[in-house]
């Protein structure tokens, strides 16, 4: 779930939820660099008005599955927008947004699609909110799917408009490079303007109003979840909100890993959700193997979440944790990846976890473009 700076990535536009860094002072941090592919140019298109739609899609497959977690303890639930009660096997209601087609016979437009209590997806909205500009870096999508924000290259500017495109609010960036802006609730969008090592993090409301600077001197790109700015090392997490609430997290993982990504923050901050990794000879990502974790940042405390396939244990796992939400139970929902670096797309299931890392059932989601991703 990291936004990469300048450039499309192959991770899901998807949106992530509230908080802000505060204070001016740079979190000091190992460095860490993550790869990232681009995305096909667009053809230009205009945007259509806002359709709202009740299209349910087959249902998903849902398949209950047992696992095991780590060996560390689960030391402690979490609050985040949870429903399902404690030890339950329910699915909260889940948001999906589906990324817009180019260059497809179909051409299909951005959309957003709910669960159904059923298992099926529900398509409740579509457009194309970016008209198919030359973005600078991925489009991020509000929590509630109702927004898009994006960096428009050509212009120079961060451009906060309707899901549909319509009522735009524009705020130039002055030509400085910029972080791919992220969601901080669903009013209210974090950016960074500035060199790498040296950036300027900004808050702004959805109308354009309300400018905050909330930190100078950040070393990169941060990852937005539950409240908080997640800035990644290799070994170590730093989190923070706008409150100046600040922790540094140094999860006790096996030897070996380095940190990939945080995909889940709980609104508390007391639990996190990461993906690691294997180091490979010369930086390739090529052979790289995904394990994926759940910590607890007071203690530094890890689970591990069993892998969907037993074989994927060999030799390290498989499969990335790329978003989450964080129960109230300490459950989690995540999305995990579970292509191969070999392939050209990803390949995301949805996994209902036990506290334990116990894997209580998976879903699929909804069939079409591969681009997209869990909000909420």
């Amino acid at each position: 779930m990291n936004l990469g700076p300048f450039t499309h990535t192959t991770r899901p536009a998807s949106a992530r939820r509230s908080g802000a860094l505060a204070g001016t002072a740079a979190l000091l941090l190992l460095a860490f660099g993550a790869a990232a592919c681009g995305t096909a140019d667009p053809k230009t298109t205009p945007a259509p008005t806002e359709t709202a739609a009740a299209t349910a899609v087959p249902a998903t497959g849902d398949t209950p599955a047992a696992g095991t977690g780590g060996s560390v303890p689960d030391a402690a639930s979490a609050v985040a927008p949870a429903r399902p009660a404690v030890g339950s096997t329910q699915w909260p209601q889940l948001t999906w947004y589906t990324a817009e087609e180019h260059g497809q016979k179909q051409n299909d437009p951005a959309r957003i699609w709910r669960r159904t209590p059923g298992g099926s997806w529900q398509l409740v909205r579509s457009g194309r909110p970016e008209n198919s500009k030359n973005l600078n870096g991925p489009l991020a999508v509000s929590p509630d799917g109702r927004r898009a924000a994006w960096m428009e290259a050509s212009a120079r500017r961060l451009v906060i408009s309707e899901f549909d495109g319509t009522k735009r609010h524009v705020i130039p960036t002055q030509g400085q490079q910029t972080c791919a802006p992220s969601w901080l609730d669903s009013g209210r969008v974090l950016y960074g303007l500035g060199p790498e090592k040296e950036l300027t993090l900004i808050a702004v409301n959805a109308d354009g109003t309300g400018q905050k600077v909330l930190a100078t001197h950040h070393p990169k790109c941060p990852t937005v979840s539950g409240g908080w700015i997640a800035q990644v090392g290799a070994q170590t997490v730093a989190i923070a909100d706008e409150r100046g609430v600040r922790r540094a997290i140094s999860p006790r993982l096996p030897a070996g890993l380095v940190i990939g990504g945080v995909a889940a923050i709980s609104g508390n901050g007391r639990t996190l959700v990461i993906s690691a990794h294997t180091t490979s000879p010369g930086g390739c990502a090529c052979s790289e193997r995904f394990r994926s974790y759940r910590i607890d940042a007071v203690s530094g405390a890890v689970t591990e979440l069993a892998p969907l396939d037993p074989a994927w244990k060999q030799p390290t796992g498989h499969g990335e944790a790329i978003d989450g939400v964080v129960l109230a139970d300490g459950g989690l929902v995540v999305q995990v990846n579970a292509a191969t670096p070999a392939d050209g797309a990803p390949a995301y299931r949805l996994v209902r976890y036990a506290a334990s890392g116990r894997v209580l059932a998976t879903a699929s989601v909804p069939a079409g473009q591969p681009w997209g991703g869990l909000l909420g």
